[in-house]
């Protein structure tokens, strides 16, 4: 370093004393020209504050080229005026601007409100294309995955099975046609469906007449023309001796109504009376000449066994207010059509003997069955026409069940039924009988016992008490020596029929008709059968349960 900046350089002044320096690595120091070099700032003292500082203005810094600046509030109500506005009044539009103006705005609502209205109705389409399909996918899972119903306990039956497939019920359409059925047939807690919708629908449908309370449920009916009719009745006392008796004249008139098409067995037109309910019955019209030739067809088919037929009414022609009459069809016209069609075929009247015994409990007020009381005086009046003994009432041991309310009750859900219960009296014979049990096949024998235990059915099926419907039952009564084999083609109404004639045949064979799986000619056969009967109620002489019949015999 150079003399000058030894000798006049002072750290501790902070002033500089030199404006040149000549370095050894510098080029330019070395040749003689020296570089300027930049200032240094001067050190400071520890402690110490510069004079300049002290003095010094503080600097404003200002705003960048495109900063914004913020303007001062305005204070709370005072007006500005532009200063760049123009002077003077608006020019004013004319009358045809103001309405193009007016139908723009108008059109824009419009526009507004169809966009927010199509946004609504997707939204709502939407939402029911979710609920429906959301509905098919558990319907179906529900139907596939849960488990079926085999039985109604309110119906008193069984109910319809998966058909087995065959190539010719395929090609018949009888397969598929079954698979409908058995899904229709069997819902899951179907009887708990049965009874919301009764509970909240049929109630819509039921309609009152007159000062009676009388309650009608399904559908209407038309008034049919005023009639004078006069019937002979022939009553029949407990010993079988018929008495003549006329009735006396009556004119009936009754409210509008429309009649019923026949179409099987209508269990949903049911009324309502004096706690009990009654089935309408519609009418045969004709179908009960099908009935009588099918029945024929088997006594051509058997000419050495003795054919009876024993259809039965309902409580219909019994206990039918006078002045709801002409809502039903006359079941003893039917019966008595049935009668004058059968050829060497046997009619049994039962009609008779229940008209003597009305005054008894002949048939349930909450059930669609008659009671075992009334099947008794039909078995009696059949096995007076077949010429076997009949033993009297009195030698049988008398069983009373108590709070029964049966179907008639799981189709109306009526409270008159439900408050008012009825007993359910059954009578069995006191001696021994051997009972054996087969399946529709006449296969796989079982020996049971012939009633079914109370205890273990429901207060709404007393009925099944005499056991099911889809089996033989073969009743052998060891004490009866007369060399008689019946064989009863029934419907459910026959059930009640073989406790009381089992001390009036060797064997019986009771089957029903709508579950018999062989043919009955060649069955009527091998079990020497010597009489056979066929003992339904009319809906199932006169309904489609008939067409069992043919097709049994044509198996």
């Amino acid at each position: 370093m150079s003399e000058i900046n030894k000798n006049n350089s002072s750290p501790e002044n902070g002033e500089y004393v030199g404006r040149y320096e000549k370095r050894p690595d510098n080029p330019a120091a070395s040749s003689g020209n020296p570089r300027p070099l930049k200032p240094l700032k001067p050190l400071k003292k520890a402690g110490t504050t510069s004079s300049a500082s002290q003095t010094e203005k503080p600097r404003v810094r200002k705003p960048a080229e495109n900063a914004q600046v913020t303007k001062p509030a305005r204070p709370a109500g005072q007006t500005v005026r532009r200063t760049d506005a123009p002077v003077g009044k608006k020019k004013k539009k004319s009358a045809a601007e103001k309405e193009a103006a007016r139908q723009r705005a108008i059109k824009r609502k419009q526009e507004k409100r169809e966009r927010r209205h199509n946004k609504i109705t997707r939204g709502i389409a939407w939402v029911n294309v979710a609920a429906v399909g959301g509905l098919l996918a558990f319907g179906s899972v529900y139907m596939l995955f849960f488990k079926h119903e085999t039985i109604s306990q309110d119906e008193n039956r069984y109910l319809a099975k998966f058909p087995e497939f065959t190539a010719e019920s395929y090609f018949k359409g009888e397969y598929t046609e079954g698979i409908a059925d058995y899904y229709d047939d069997t819902v899951p807690n179907r009887d708990t469906f049965k009874k919301i919708i009764t509970n909240y629908i049929t109630p819509l449908k039921g309609r009152k007449f007159g000062d009676d309370e009388v309650e009608l449920h399904g559908i209407a009916f038309e008034k049919k023309d005023t009639q004078t009719t006069t019937a002979a009745v022939t009553t029949t006392s407990g010993t079988g001796t018929a008495v003549e008796t006329t009735a006396a004249e009556t004119t009936t008139t009754l409210p509008s109504a429309v009649d019923p098409a026949v179409d099987g067995e209508m269990a949903n037109n049911i009324l309502i009376a004096n706690n009990r309910g009654i089935m309408i019955y519609g009418g045969a019209w004709g179908n009960e000449k099908e009935y009588a030739e099918y029945v024929n067809e088997y006594k051509e088919a058997l000419p050495k066994v003795n054919v009876y037929s024993l259809v039965a009414p309902t409580a219909c022609s019994f206990y039918t207010p006078e002045n709801y009459k002409d809502l039903f069809e006359s079941e003893k016209k039917d019966i008595d059509s049935i009668k004058r069609s059968l050829k060497n075929v046997t009619a049994v009247d039962a009609y008779t003997p229940l008209l003597a015994h009305k005054n008894e409990d002949i048939y349930s007020r909450t059930d669609h069955h008659w009671q075992p009381l009334g099947a008794y005086y039909a078995a009696e009046a059949f096995a007076e026409a077949a010429g076997v003994d009949f033993d009297p009432i009195d030698k049988y041991q008398k069983v009373t069940l108590y709070g029964f309310v049966g179907t008639l009750y799981g189709y109306t859900q009526s409270a008159a039924l439900l408050n008012n219960p009825e007993k359910f009296i059954y009578y069995k014979p006191k001696n021994t009988l051997k009972v054996t049990q087969y399946d529709s096949y006449f296969q796989n024998p079982t020996e049971v016992e012939l009633f079914l235990k109370p205890t273990t059915l429901d207060t709404s099926s007393y009925y099944m008490v005499f056991g099911s419907d889809e089996r033989i039952a073969h009743v052998n009564n060891p004490s009866c020596k007369n060399g008689r084999n019946l064989v009863i083609f029934k419907d459910s109404y026959g059930n009640a029929l073989l406790p009381v004639l089992a001390n009036s045949f060797e064997n019986i064979y009771m089957c029903d008709i709508r579950y018999f799986n062989i043919n009955p000619v060649d069955f009527a056969k091998e079990v020497k059968c010597t009489d056979m009967l066929f003992a339904m109620c009319t809906y199932s002489a006169v309904g489609p349960n008939r067409d069992y019949i043919y097709n049994n015999l044509h198996y």
